[in-house]
């Protein structure tokens, strides 16, 4: 090993999990050329953590790194460094540098030391024309370890509805979050039509148990996923700040993996309506940070839940789909508030306002689940009593007074199924 990593060596970089890390050991692995391998081991396991051995900011390292050659598996077009100019994109969430090329072209890249299943890559290979994915990369493995971008011009849609809201301008930001839920409905219709896989309800319910015990949270939550809750291709880091709109067009980025993606309780497959969730919980943030009512709040995640299903291919807006006794989008996000817990936790930070509200309301929520299910009992009661009705003639003589009672049975039976469908938690 050339040069000997420690702890505090990251202990001011954003995306370390420096909270939950206790050592860091080299590793036996093979790696490209510019790279070595250590072996991060946390409160929760351990992962292969691929770091540098040049000088990271200097252009002669990426020269030597980026080319053809010097191992792991090169794939797409690579930039050009010849005569470009490298620097680091400070205050982020992950490793970012800009390239600005001889030709003036300017290229963001993505440096993850951690990644789960490569999906930068993988949504590249879905081809989305929503998408600002990588147009070419390194990978170790199935992990990825470089990407490149185009760089985006234009405003990030978390900026945009934070200024409506400074401006008081509420149908303003409502059309943002529309717009906002649009393009991610037209990328999951895409990445529906690509793959589509069965449920895994057991591997879903079993993290959220992990998660749960992560962050010792005393809520409980599982859910019985419908057949029609299909896992796909999703974005993994979905948020406001993933859409940038620029000359009235919007296009989805951060199409990568995620470095807090490996230190969590891993998986392999999700629906849609995740990354709908993971919406709520980015506008959730917002709100919080501008100090809007409930009630607005309510109203802006409307607006884009209905872009959102607006755009989305039918099968992902059917009732069955979004039945919140059976999962639904609050399961999802639910999973969501306790991932915002845990990388709070993995990074060392207090969990946040908005998040302990939200597990604090979740016995609440279930228990009003809880009690509805009282109406979906009386809905069936009342059913079958329709059904039968007709035919009790040891209790009622006259056909007509029998014929009366089964429309009674079935008008109650209707009611109890709409007040049943009526108190579920809403999808917004």
């Amino acid at each position: 090993m050339s040069q000997q990593l420690s702890l505090e060596s990251f202990e001011n970089e954003p995306w370390f999990p420096c909270g939950i890390a206790q050592s860091l050991d080299p590793a036996a692995s093979q790696v490209p050329e510019g790279f070595e391998a250590w072996r991060l081991h946390t409160k929760f396991g351990s992962h292969l953590f691929f770091w540098p051995t040049g000088d990271i900011e200097s252009i002669d390292w990426w020269q030597k790194v980026i080319p053809m050659g010097g191992g792991g598996t090169r794939w797409g077009t690579p930039p050009i460094i010849e005569g470009g100019k490298i620097e680091r994109v400070k205050s982020t969430d992950s490793l970012e540098f800009l390239l600005t090329e001889k030709g003036g072209r300017k290229v963001t890249i993505q440096l993850l030391p951690l990644d789960e299943i490569g999906n930068g890559r993988t949504l590249s290979e879905l081809k989305s024309p929503h998408l600002n994915s990588a147009f070419g990369g390194l990978q170790v493995g199935k992990k990825d370890l470089l990407l490149f971008f185009r760089q985006v011009e234009g405003v990030g849609a978390d900026e945009l509805i934070s200024a409506a809201i400074d401006e008081n301008e509420m149908l303003v930001a409502e059309q943002y979050c529309n717009s906002v839920g649009a393009v991610l409905g037209k990328f999951h219709t895409h990445a529906l039509a690509k793959k589509a896989m069965p449920n895994d309800e057991r591997k879903w319910n079993a993290r959220l148990k992990n998660l749960e015990e992560r962050v010792l949270s005393n809520t409980l939550w599982r859910a019985p996923h419908t057949s029609s809750t299909l896992a796909t291709i999703t974005h993994r880091n979905f948020g406001l700040g993933a859409v940038y709109f620029d000359k009235n067009e919007s296009l989805i980025c951060c199409c990568y993996d995620g470095i807090f993606n490996t230190i969590l309780p891993p998986s392999r497959a999700y629906p849609s309506i995740r990354d709908l969730a993971a919406a709520y919980r980015s506008l959730a943030s917002v709100c919080a940070e501008k100090g809007v009512e409930q009630e607005i709040e309510i109203s802006l995640r409307k607006a884009l839940f209905e872009g959102w299903a607006s755009t989305a291919p039918e099968s992902l807006t059917s009732p069955s789909t979004l039945d919140s006794y059976r999962g639904g989008v609050p399961i999802w996000e639910y999973e969501q508030v306790l991932e915002e817990a845990a990388i709070a936790q993995a990074k060392g930070e207090p969990i946040a306002d908005r998040t302990k509200w939200w597990l604090s309301h979740v016995n609440r929520i279930q228990a009003q689940m809880y009690r509805s299910r009282t109406f979906a009992a009386l809905s069936l009661v009342c059913g079958i009593g329709a059904v039968f009705a007709p035919f009790a003639e040891q209790w009622i003589a006259q056909f007509s007074d029998r014929l009366s009672l089964a429309v009674v049975f079935a008008l109650a039976s209707f009611g109890s199924r709409w007040l049943y469908r009526y108190r579920a938690p809403p999808q917004y």
